[in-house]
């Protein structure tokens, strides 16, 4: 389970929340009256080589597209 914080605690020190979020690589979930509101997590950058072949050609990208209900 993610840690949680209130939204209240959060706003008390923002800077101190972000900072162990970053170091601890974690996600944080932020309540309001005891539901999540938010989650926080840190900045990951995805290497392009994950992300090649993994568009799929479907034809013609560039002509207008025909509206069905004309």
């Amino acid at each position: 389970m993610w840690p949680t914080i209130s939204m209240e605690e959060f706003l008390a020190n923002p800077l101190a929340a972000l900072r162990e979020i970053s170091s601890s690589q974690k996600v944080l979930i932020i309540t309001e009256n005891g539901e999540p509101i938010l989650d926080v997590r840190p900045y990951r950058t995805v290497p392009i080589e994950k992300l090649r072949g993994s568009l799929a050609y479907c034809g013609d990208i560039v002509s207008p597209v025909e509206d069905p209900f004309r």
